[in-house]
């Protein structure tokens, strides 16, 4: 299973073949403005501004 199939199971609430990895849950971790932008975009939802939460370096909310 590709992480990309991963990440779609996980989201439709289906049993993938393993944990997907989490992106921005704890302060610790966290996805750029940019990359969350495009993720939405891969993943066909609605265009919307992104909240940057961190301008340091400019974590998506």
């Amino acid at each position: 299973m590709t992480s990309r199939e991963r990440i779609r199971r996980a989201i439709n609430h289906e049993k993938p073949d393993r944990i997907p990895i989490d992106l921005g849950s704890t302060p610790v971790t966290g996805i750029t403005a940019s990359t969350y932008a495009k993720l939405r975009q891969a993943l066909g939802l609605a265009r919307s501004p992104v909240k940057v939460i961190e301008p340091f370096q400019i974590l998506a909310e």
